[in-house]
């Protein structure tokens, strides 16, 4: 997986999420390939709409995973 630049405001905006919750969210990821919450590991930091979008690899089997960690106060549509 190529390694993409987090960008600026991903940064801020994954730092405004506190370090405790931080620890829960990369504790448990979804990956498709073990079928349940993984830990996250060499992940990247991206935004997407507002929200921190973490691209990484499964602390299991190696495989792709992302979360997405809604920061945003966007309304619903």
């Amino acid at each position: 997986m190529k390694k993409k630049p987090p960008s600026f405001n991903a940064e801020i905006l994954w730092a405004s999420v506190p370090a405790e919750v931080q620890k829960a969210i990369l504790a448990t990821v979804w990956c498709g390939q073990c079928r349940g919450g993984v830990r996250i590991v060499e992940y990247t930091v991206g935004e997407a709409d507002g929200d921190v979008l973490l691209d990484g690899t499964c602390a299991v089997c190696g495989g792709r995973v992302r979360r997405l960690v809604e920061t945003s106060e966007r309304p619903l549509r």
